[in-house]
């Protein structure tokens, strides 16, 4: 009696990073063709380490955008820069399920995302482990995305200013941000005088709070 066939079931991941092509399965080595060619899908990636978890991929409708979020655990030899850059902004993501035969061959995969990188963070973890949070938008919804100001971040920094490099280590940090409490403009009165508020972009003379901005 022959022996029964089996099927294994992957993760596969590919995410086009500047520096090359990074293919991530969650276990073991598969081979997998995403349309240009056989390429093999690793557990560990030089740079990029492992996968830590890929959150749920929403499928979205209405104005509703697609989301999604890649967990990945960088290799801890890698230097900072090579896998935490603003480089992989907008970098394409695809996600497979994937069988697998007992030739380590993939032989039916379904997409399950294809997206880009809309946001990366560094996460610290209580044990000092380092993990890359990438947040994800449908390639689609892109298109539709409305540019409904400026923020204080280092791209629009430079944007003004190119090659000034003020916010360049201000990467993870919280910044405390005096913000003057609520208090009449500059130029109006009330009860006991001329406010002490502040105008045309100016802080007041009164107490002022800070809250944080997360970046």
């Amino acid at each position: 009696m022959s022996a029964a066939a089996f099927i294994t079931l992957a993760l596969l991941v590919k995410l086009e990073a500047p520096a090359g092509d990074v293919n991530l399965t969650a276990g073991g080595v598969v081979k997998f063709d995403a349309g240009a060619g056989e390429e093999t899908y690793a557990s560990q990636h030089a740079t990029f380490g492992t996968l830590a978890e890929p959150d749920e991929f929403e499928a979205a409708f209405g104005d509703m955008a697609e989301s999604g979020t890649l967990r990945l655990i960088p290799n801890p030899a890698a230097a900072l820069g090579d896998w935490y850059s603003n480089d992989l902004l907008n970098a394409r993501v695809r996600v497979w399920l994937a069988e697998v035969d007992e030739t380590q061959a993939a032989t039916d995969a379904a997409q399950i995302a294809d997206q880009l990188v809309d946001t990366l963070s560094r996460v610290i973890g209580a044990d000092g482990s380092l993990t890359l949070e990438l947040g994800l938008i449908g390639r689609a919804e892109k298109l539709f995305l409305i540019n409904q100001g400026n923020v204080c971040s280092e791209r629009f920094h430079k944007s003004v200013w190119a090659g000034e490099d003020g916010f360049n280590n201000c990467t993870d940090v919280p910044q405390p941000v005096a913000w003057g409490i609520a208090a009449p403009p500059s130029g109006t009165t009330g009860s006991g005088g001329a406010g002490s508020g502040f105008g045309g972009g100016g802080f007041g003379s009164g107490d002022l709070g800070v809250f944080e901005v997360a970046r």
